[in-house]
């Protein structure tokens, strides 16, 4: 078995100090194969948005990448190593709120690993995701992250464990807190688990941090003008408050819309195939009427870099 961690704060800084205690673990209680990979190292080209990766793909032809060839960055490389993974470990820093930008850029170049999501989709990955923060500046990181794990093991079911801490600003402190180290052992621990379990043909239970939403775990809520929906699921929530206890409850029926599960990802591709439709349709109009915004140039010229 492969287990494949993503690190993507300092090189052994904390994130990196706590990956290698999950591995330690998933080592000592299943003897999986672990490797990390470090995303600042990490040369990963820019998604341009040209959507070639999303119509060739729609058209079932997954032998198209991406208009960045193969050997032009590291993605290939990393993608590979993910197909070979039996579980896939995120984990990031909090900077600003978010995860690190080389962990959301990769992110943007999932579309372009050919049929990796629906090989995924027919056999889920194990998946965790850990975050620590400077500060309580870090809201949506742990949602990220297990956000991605998610998409790079195949389902929210395939997340067994995921956790967040604060206030470790300084690269080396989490050998200061114990407790988090052994929250961290843990971790592989569990990650073991679900693997061995998985071997069996049975699905792991989830043992991270629980949440609001029964499939993503997580404690966001969004308002909208019909109600409360959770914003990575999109699925809409009964929500209840008693002598100040709020309760959320999300029915069958609502769950069965998860823009996660089958059902959501056709309604998403469908509604991506529409769109494209209708741009080839306009597409005189829309020439036609670029030419007004094209010669309306306002972008500011960048002076070039002096390369180290």
């Amino acid at each position: 078995m492969k287990v494949l961690g993503f690190c993507c704060g300092r090189k052994n800084g904390n994130t990196e100090i706590m990956m290698k205690e999950v591995f330690m673990a998933i080592e000592e209680k299943c003897g999986a194969q672990c490797q990390l990979v470090r995303m600042q190292d990490a040369e990963v080209n820019t998604c341009i948005g040209c959507e070639t990766c999303m119509t060739n793909h729609l058209r079932g032809n997954f032998d198209f990448r991406c208009v960045h060839k193969n050997g032009s960055d590291h993605v290939y490389f990393i993608e590979q190593l993910m197909r070979e993974a039996d579980a896939i470990i995120v984990s990031s820093p909090a900077y600003n709120l978010l995860p690190t930008g080389a962990l959301i850029k990769f992110l943007n170049k999932l579309h372009a690993t050919g049929d990796y999501r629906e090989v995924t989709h027919k056999n889920h990955k194990v998946g965790a995701a850990f975050s620590l923060g400077g500060t309580d500046w870090t809201n949506f990181t742990l949602s990220t992250c297990k956000m991605i794990a998610m998409e790079m093991c195949g389902s929210y079911d395939s997340v067994v464990d995921a956790v967040h801490f604060d206030f470790m600003p300084s690269s080396g402190a989490v050998l200061l807190e114990d407790d988090v180290l052994a929250r961290m052992h843990a971790m592989g621990e569990n990650i073991a688990d679900a693997l061995m379990t998985k071997e069996n043909g049975e699905a792991a239970d989830y043992k991270g941090t629980p949440g609001v939403c029964p499939d993503c775990h997580g404690n966001l809520l969004e308002i909208r003008e019909d109600g409360w929906y959770c914003p990575q699921c999109n699925t809409k929530a009964d929500v209840t408050m008693s002598d100040g206890k709020v309760t959320v409850a999300f029915s069958d029926e609502e769950r069965a819309k998860n823009r996660w599960n089958p059902w959501g990802q056709e309604l998403h591709d469908n509604n991506i195939r529409k769109g494209h439709k209708k741009a080839i349709d306009g597409k005189d109009i829309i020439q036609e009427k670029r030419k007004k915004y094209t010669a309306y140039e306002r972008a500011v010229v960048l002076p070039e870099l002096v390369k180290e």
